[in-house]
């Protein structure tokens, strides 16, 4: 079983991180495949036009079949005609695909272990006078990953920084952030959903 690593805080206290979390090797075609499902999952595929008989009027034959001289024609909504419905009418489209949860669980890993190997994931103690200073000086692009509800409040409508339950984490917030906090208290919840979860 891998060895536990110790590493130090701001405040110079030890905190242990399990390598099997936070040591795992980059691998950019798996992050960017998850990636790819979670924005193809985001598409909403509701385009969708009319054929000619969902198009209203058109009920009535313009004309007599024969003796007019003009092309015989069975309807004014014919897709031929200015304001008749689409040929080949798109009806819509389902976008979803689906994710194979280890793959989103090792993504995940995978970033947070990134962003610690070039020192963009910083751990924390989330105090009302870390929030606070959080809260003035702000984090351009930031990620907190926090369970504590005070910390949604207090930073929820401070721009450009996203606060995120450990359990909802995932690939697509470590990606976005350029820098992430961690609540000292949330490691080992993190670390018991990515090793326990079946």
């Amino acid at each position: 079983m891998a060895e536990k690593k110790e590493t130090k805080t701001k405040k110079e206290e030890k905190l242990t991180l399990n390598p099997l979390v936070w040591e795992v090797p980059y691998n950019e075609d798996l992050v960017a495949q998850v990636l790819y499902i979670y924005s193809s999952n985001e598409r909403k595929g509701t385009a969708k036009q009319k054929d000619r008989s969902e198009v209203s009027g058109g009920g009535i034959k313009p004309w007599r079949q024969k003796g007019t001289g003009r092309a015989r024609v069975g309807s004014i909504r014919s897709p031929l005609w200015i304001g008749g419905g689409v040929t080949f009418a798109s009806r819509g489209r389902n976008f979803t695909k689906k994710l194979n949860r280890k793959m989103a669980r090792k993504a995940t890993t995978v970033m947070l272990s990134e962003r610690l190997r070039n020192k963009e994931l910083d751990f924390v103690k989330l105090t009302p006078t870390k929030l606070k200073n959080l809260r003035k000086e702000g984090i351009r692009n930031g990620l907190v990953i926090s369970d504590d509800n005070k910390a949604s409040l207090v930073l929820r409508n401070v721009k450009k920084v996203n606060v995120v339950d450990p359990l909802k984490l995932n690939a697509k917030h470590l990606v976005a952030a350029k820098k992430v906090l961690v609540d000292e208290s949330t490691v080992s919840i993190l670390e018991k959903r990515f090793l326990n979860e079946k």
